[in-house]
């Protein structure tokens, strides 16, 4: 029997000792098949996921600097990984953003520009998560809305 691997989309005979084969026995389609399982076992599995972050903290402990080295050493690496990154920031839109502001942010990063202005108050706000930008680990794009005199009435009260 035959059947389309999802992959590369050719036709190939079923093996009959896998079961539920889904994919051929090329290389490339059977690593797509492992990034696949891979992805899926993390989503379903905290602990999986958890173990699998574990080691790679470990390694990158193990192996200071390897990124950087390895961009250094291979220049078109470095150069196809930054028109990604510009493509990934064209195609992420959202009205709160514009030209002027950062895309891409550092955890916990504050700095010129993206300090609070002069001129804030002290009193009630409401933050609005807006979905936009890249950002690292806790940064998130917010928009700030002053709310006119909260009181401990409107704040304990039933709706």
């Amino acid at each position: 029997m035959k059947k389309v691997c999802p992959h590369c989309g050719r036709k190939f005979l079923l093996c009959p000792r896998v079961k539920n084969q889904q994919y051929c026995g090329r290389p490339e389609c059977s690593r797509a098949r492992k990034r696949k399982w891979h992805s899926q076992k993390k989503k379903a599995d905290p602990d999986y996921a958890a173990n699998q972050e574990k080691a790679q903290k470990a390694w990158r402990e193990r192996n200071p600097g390897y990124w950087r080295r390895y961009r250094q050493e291979h220049p078109e690496y470095a150069e196809k990984n930054r028109l990604k990154q510009r493509e990934r920031n064209r195609t992420t839109r959202h009205p709160a953003i514009t030209p002027q502001s950062p895309v891409i942010a550092k955890m916990d990063s504050i700095g010129p520009g993206n300090a609070a202005p002069d001129g804030i108050l002290p009193g009630c706000y409401q933050l609005i998560r807006l979905n936009g930008g890249i950002a690292k680990m806790d940064s998130i794009f917010v928009e700030i809305r002053s709310i006119p005199e909260v009181t401990s009435q409107t704040v304990d009260a039933d709706p």
